[in-house]
């Protein structure tokens, strides 16, 4: 999540900007120029605030004001506020004005020695990189500007530094690293006394990817530590959100429902930001499923599309298609004629919306690959009368490819989703090995989650289809019935081992001890262990002996 200007009541705000209204602003304008222009840039963010459409004129006018020779720290400040406002402004800005300005402000205060304003310009810079080719230069420039604010003891840009990086990080999913940067900002946050402001961003920003990565219970501490702190409405927004996302796939309902209604009234009359208003649009409509209200769903969804531009906020907009793709299936096959009418049009919006909006980074890109699988899926289920083609065999590689690409991104919960959708399908076609190499690795997942309401579906479908969920006891019946070992799904070791798992179980069918693991793997023997303890978990054995057979069993090392 990025920045936020800090707290503050709107009527206080409003007091400051008439204040600014009534000072001799405009009687300066000739005879203390670069004056009237640093308290123009001041009323253009005091108006930004306020959510007043006229605010871009004030920073226009303040960087004509500010004479380019001789160079000065205030016409710096005035540029780097204009290009920071048309990065940010909604539906759109023009790349070649704003690099112009923020260019030209990182010179002027490179110049004449300002270094926050530099550091300030920098980031500004940074946060227009694509990121289609990774976040090298991002971070050299951030890193740039974190070591002149070092220098200069400047506390704003360098908090600034540490919450656009973990958010630029965590928005490609990136979500390790964007973990770091953020802990490591909560505690310069502190250091200057800003942990109920900047410090609950940063705190949003460190939520953030625990959630995803399926750390929950890590999450949920900190977001209670930052809601302890009584943080702006918008940050508690957030973190509201974040507390909504985790009780829902938990199945807690009523605590779901409470954090979307609490969300709402945080945002009331708020502008729109695509990290505030989408996020809550696709919560409420996964509530709403879950709940059983499909035709809600779809209204939630139906409306954001009226609303909002998606176009401007892909890493929210992906999600949300998601969840509308998702809303359409059971839709489709109700009863209602016209809710299953309205989900054929829906689907038709989201498929177009989908073909606009771009993707950066492996996290976006497996939202891409879900929301494809999403639309081939809802197709499918509405039947020969929808006016959508069967799919021929391609929903099992979309999901199977959806799948991949949250293992590549290391999402846990949307990954045991994407397994789940895929056995769906397999099952369908009557491939029961597939459908339950896919359900036992869903499974595995969703249970170290505590995702009950994703367990009771891997559970269900396992179930209808006869399938076993117990890994050693499916490969036995499988021996048995003279059936080759299961293959893994693409693109991961077999039996719901991780990577790292698989290599630990490697030596130990080899006889290595747990120092000796620890030595060949570079890990500490402490490690080693708790790998050692999650196989024989995941296998269902008791002993490494019984590990060891069972890889031996299925031939998993064989030459």
């Amino acid at each position: 999540m990025p920045e936020f200007p800090g707290p503050g009541a709107d009527h206080l705000v409003g007091a400051q900007v008439a204040a600014f209204d009534q000072s001799q602003c405009i009687e300066q304008v000739a005879t203390e120029p670069v004056r009237a222009a640093l308290l123009l840039e001041t009323r253009g963010h005091l108006k930004k605030q306020l959510g007043r459409e006229d605010y871009p004129a004030d920073l226009r006018e303040a960087a004509r004001l500010v004479p380019a020779d001789p160079p000065s720290p205030a016409r710096a400040r005035v540029l780097e506020a204009l290009a920071h406002d048309i990065h940010h402004r909604p539906g759109g800005w023009d790349d070649a004005e704003f690099r112009t300005h923020a260019e030209e402000a990182v010179a002027v205060a490179r110049q004449t020695g300002d270094a926050a304003t530099e550091a300030a310009a920098l980031i500004t810079l940074a946060c227009a990189e694509p990121l289609t080719g990774g976040m090298e230069r991002v971070r050299s420039l951030l890193a740039e500007a974190r070591a002149l604010a070092t220098k200069a003891n400047a506390y704003q840009p360098l908090l600034r530094a540490a919450i656009t990086e973990s958010d630029m990080l965590e928005g490609i999913g990136q979500h390790e690293l964007a973990a770091t940067v953020a802990r490591a900002g909560i505690t310069d946050a502190r250091q200057y006394g800003l942990a109920r402001t900047s410090g609950a961003v940063l705190a949003i920003n460190l939520a953030e990817p625990l959630v995803s990565l399926g750390r929950w219970d890590e999450a949920s501490e900190v977001i209670e530590r930052a809601l302890q702190l009584l943080p702006p409405p918008l940050s508690r927004s957030s973190l509201w959100r974040l507390s909504g996302d985790m009780a829902l796939a938990r199945g807690d309902l009523d605590a779901a429902a409470e954090a979307v209604d609490l969300i709402r009234a945080a945002l009331d009359r708020t502008r729109f930001k695509g990290e505030h208003q989408l996020p809550l649009a696709r919560l409420e409509t996964e509530l709403r499923l879950a709940q059983g209200r499909p035709a809600a769903a779809l209204t939630v969804i139906e409306d954001a599309l009226d609303r909002f531009d998606l176009l401007s906020s892909p890493r929210y907009a992906w999600p949300l298609l998601a969840a509308g793709a998702r809303a359409c299936a059971p839709a489709a096959t109700a009863r209602d004629q016209a809710l299953t009418t309205r989900a054929a049009e829906l689907r038709e919006r989201l498929r177009t919306a989908a073909g606009k909006l771009a993707t950066e980074g492996q996290a976006q890109r497996a939202h891409q690959l879900s929301v494809a699988a999403e639309l081939m899926s809802a197709g499918s289920a509405a039947g020969p009368g929808s006016g959508q083609a069967p799919p021929s065999g391609g929903a099992q590689a979309a999901w199977d490819d959806a799948a991949q690409a949250w293992e590549a991104v290391g999402q846990p919960y949307p990954l045991a989703a994407a397994l789940l959708r895929a056995a769906e399908v397999a099952l369908g076609t009557a491939d029961r090995d597939a459908a339950g190499r896919r359900l036992r690795r869903a499974r595995l997942l969703a249970e170290e989650l505590g995702a009950r309401p994703l367990s009771g579906d891997i559970t269900q479908l396992a179930r209808r289809g006869r399938i076993s969920l117990n890994e050693v006891e499916a490969t036995d019946h499988e021996a048995a019935a003279g059936m080759a070992a299961p293959a893994p799904v693409p693109g991961e070791p077999p039996l719901g081992l991780t990577a790292r798992e698989y290599e630990v179980l490697r030596l130990v069918a080899a006889g290595h001890s747990n120092r000796e693991i620890a030595s060949e793997l570079f890990i500490s023997a402490k490690t080693a262990s708790v790998h050692v303890s999650n196989i024989l978990g995941k296998l269902g054995v008791t002993s490494r002996g019984e590990a060891a057979a069972t890889a031996h069993r299925l031939g998993l090392f064989a030459s």
